[in-house]
């Protein structure tokens, strides 16, 4: 009984979201930007540097070294995003994909990019 009591509950909460214009103080969705998604580099690629200015660090955190900067629109060789450490930036909270990048031509890893500011190419 207690479970029906509950559906019952939960829908007419869903009900009243729909029907009167969801929660108070949320954005209407027309209002709201999509977030734009994380580039991947799903195979050896490029992606394109989509905010002014991106440091490219030694390693897969803003805690390691700032090996060099890239600007807007640069193309960068990469390799498939990978996971570490946490951060904030172009526009996305809590993310932690970091691109492995090829900025010297020797096919290989030279530095990582925060994913949220590049764009798969």
């Amino acid at each position: 009984m207690n479970k029906v009591k509950s559906v019952i509950a939960i829908g007419a909460a869903l009900f009243g979201c729909v029907t009167f214009g969801g929660v108070a103080g949320a954005e209407p969705v027309s209002d709201r930007q999509a977030p734009r998604p994380a580039a991947t580099c799903a195979d050896y690629d490029y992606v394109r540097v989509t905010t002014n200015k991106l440091n490219v660090r030694a390693g897969k955190g803003t805690n390691y070294d700032i090996l060099k900067t890239v600007y807007r629109d640069d193309k960068l060789s990469c390799y498939p995003v990978e996971t570490g450490g946490r951060y904030t930036a172009c526009g996305t909270s809590n993310a932690n994909g970091w691109i492995p990048i090829d900025f010297r031509g020797d096919v290989g890893i030279d530095g990582y990019v925060a994913s949220t500011c590049v764009a798969d190419m």
